[in-house]
């Protein structure tokens, strides 16, 4: 029983140093510089531009040029967000740039959990719960007016607010003020 436990925890410190591989390697300013590429791709896909989106995936890739290298783990990290960004950034439709913005988001949104970002500037993790055949979809957004990529003009305000990764506090916590369908 003793053996368990200790294996237990260790297997759950080797699980939480991966989670957070990142923190030594990622400086909050370099997430800064994705955020600006991502942030075309977002708002792109919300217009149903794919020139648009591949553009600032592209943009997304010279900066992961300045990326951090060295452990298994940082290149890990650093495959899962170039990954999905070159698929939007060769993507021969919407659609499929759509599901790699998907797999990008989560990642992004772990970084900014982990790392931060330079300024205190907000940023919010919004869900669409109808997003990817009913399995729902995460992005981040500067702003609570929702934008959502996933379905550009055919749902454009679909989705809501689940949590502020980033900046100020906010003061005011109504869920329901945020929440559009």
């Amino acid at each position: 029983m003793k053996t368990r436990r200790v294996l237990a925890l260790g297997l759950s410190l080797i699980l939480s140093n991966l989670l957070f591989a990142h923190d030594d390697a990622y400086k909050p300013k370099f997430v800064d510089t994705l955020m600006t590429s991502y942030f075309a791709v977002q708002k792109a896909l919300a217009a149903d531009d794919l020139s648009g989106a591949q553009a600032g995936a592209k943009s997304f890739l010279v900066a992961m040029e300045a990326a951090p290298e060295g452990s298994k783990q940082i290149s890990e990290i650093n495959e899962e967000l170039s990954t999905p960004a070159s698929v939007i950034a060769n993507a021969s439709d919407i659609k499929a740039a759509r599901e790699a913005f998907g797999s990008l988001s989560k990642e992004m949104a772990s970084l900014v959990k982990h790392v931060g970002v330079s300024g205190d500037e907000n940023l919010y993790l919004v869900h669409c719960p109808m997003a990817f055949g009913g399995k729902g979809g995460d992005w981040i957004q500067a702003d609570k007016t929702v934008s959502n990529p996933y379905y550009g003009s055919m749902m454009l305000r679909c989705g809501s607010v689940k949590e502020q990764l980033a900046g100020k506090p906010e003061t005011r916590h109504d869920e329901h003020a945020d929440h559009i369908h």
